[in-house]
């Protein structure tokens, strides 16, 4: 604007000084050429006609070439225009204004639809004070701190109350608006409706914690099928003695030396028993904090647990580079073993030659890798990438939830900040060469 000002008054000023010499000069030479004043004063006649003609002409071209250069102006606003209210009702956010006196101006569709309004038509005009929403006062404080302070209120969490009585949650952010002389003239708020976010969010949630539960049911139900096998034999061993005492008390040939010995066998076998539903209970326990464990111990307290189904199996455990400390939540990375074991076990089903598992680990500046590999002929190339999804299972209903690897993948990368991956090695043990899976799981030690 200052800019068009300053063009018009310099054009107006070589104008006047153009007009001024003109006459000036043209007068001199034509008084100055001619003495008849019937001449001078014809010429004079023709030189101010020739001089309205050439203005008008000069007058005629610049006014149509304003015309023109503020028709495009125009139509470049209103294309702007047009431009900035289709961003604004198209785009994927809640969009309002308001002026100064709480008043609304303008909003895109997607705030009628908050607002539970049919059109624009029932919005402008009208202030907070005027709709039937119990959170007004609020937005009413919210728009006078903005406007007042000249400061934006940015990014804070709000609800609104009109549709249905349903609860929507917003995250919010006004900014006063300013006209040329920085006064506040109004203010412009910005809405991003959370609800369904945190609707899917919670969902999510409820969905990770019945998984959790699912795992620890599942691993419940095995360990109890654990702890029957490992219970067997002691309990057979018990009753045995005492049926033995009890025999040799009725025939009179019980000597102490006997009773004795029975007694201790019956005592260790039952003192196995009880160290076993320790160990059970331990696993049980939540782990709230992470402690310095040792990864062999570690893989000993695992091996505990699944140890009968180990030897039903005749699984040999191959154990290398084992002796180092990390920090971690133990319980956790014990039921990490436990499920790649299982898998493993499940996985030498009907196979009849040597069976083997493998750990080993590597230690780095600030990583450690821990692998483990089997050779039960390695995972379907076909379903290799879907073994972590939940409830994705190659075994019958009965055998498998689909829940185990999922957990390990949950337990190293959301609990641990980890990584774990799996693949199919081919690799010569003994001699012999083998195809298995291999679970390659890497921990942070910073």
């Amino acid at each position: 604007m200052i800019k068009n000002t300053s063009s018009a008054f310099k054009i107006s000023i070589i104008y006047l000084i153009f007009s001024l010499l003109w006459i000036y000069f043209s007068d001199n030479a034509i008084n100055f050429i001619f003495k008849d004043p019937e001449k001078l004063q014809f010429l004079q006649t023709i030189k101010g006609l020739f001089f309205v003609t050439v203005s008008s002409i000069l007058l005629y071209i610049l006014t149509k070439q304003f015309f023109i250069n503020l028709q495009k102006e125009k139509d470049k606003l209103a294309n702007t225009n047009n431009i900035l209210e289709n961003i604004i009702e198209n785009a994927p956010i809640i969009i309002f204004w308001k002026d100064r006196d709480g008043v609304y101006r303008g909003s895109n569709k997607l705030f009628l639809e908050l607002m539970n309004l049919k059109d624009e038509n029932e919005l402008l005009g009208k202030k907070d004070s005027d709709f039937n929403i119990v959170e007004n006062e609020n937005y009413i404080n919210d728009d006078l701190y903005v406007m007042t302070n000249k400061k934006p209120k940015l990014n804070y969490t709000e609800t609104i109350s009109v549709k249905n009585d349903d609860i929507r949650i917003l995250n919010t952010s006004k900014v006063p608006l300013l006209d040329e002389n920085d006064n506040v003239i109004g203010v412009l708020g910005v809405i991003q409706d959370l609800t369904n976010q945190i609707n899917n969010q919670n969902r999510l949630k409820e969905h990770e914690l019945l998984l959790i539960q699912q795992s620890k049911l599942a691993s419940m139900g095995e360990m109890i099928a654990n702890i029957a096998h490992q219970w067997r034999q002691p309990l057979s061993i018990i009753s045995t003695s005492a049926t033995g005492i009890k025999i040799q008390k009725e025939m009179g040939l019980l000597d102490d030396i006997s009773e004795i010995k029975a007694l201790e066998t019956i005592n260790e076998n039952a003192q196995y028993l009880s160290n076993t539903i320790d160990d059970f209970r331990d696993f049980f326990k939540k782990s709230k904090i992470k402690t310095f464990v040792n990864l062999d111990n570690l893989l000993e307290k695992t091996l505990k647990l699944i140890l009968t189904r180990l030897k039903n199996k005749e699984i040999t455990i191959i154990k290398n580079s084992l002796d180092i400390e990390f920090e971690t939540y133990e319980r956790e990375m014990i039921q990490v073993f436990m499920n790649i074991i299982s898998n493993s076990i499940d996985a030498f089903e009907n196979k009849n030659y040597d069976k083997f598992i493998f750990f080993e680990t590597e230690e780095f500046e600030n990583k450690i890798v821990i692998k483990i590999k089997d050779n039960a002929g390695g995972i379907d190339e076909n379903i290799i990438d879907r073994i972590f999804e939940p409830y994705f299972t190659t075994k019958e209903s009965k055998q498998g939830t689909g829940i185990g690897l999922y957990m390990c993948n949950e337990i190293i990368v959301k609990h641990l900040n980890g990584k774990i991956i799996v693949s199919n090695e081919s690799f010569e043990y003994k001699n012999q060469k083998y195809i298995g899976s291999q679970f390659t799981i890497e921990l942070p030690t910073t």
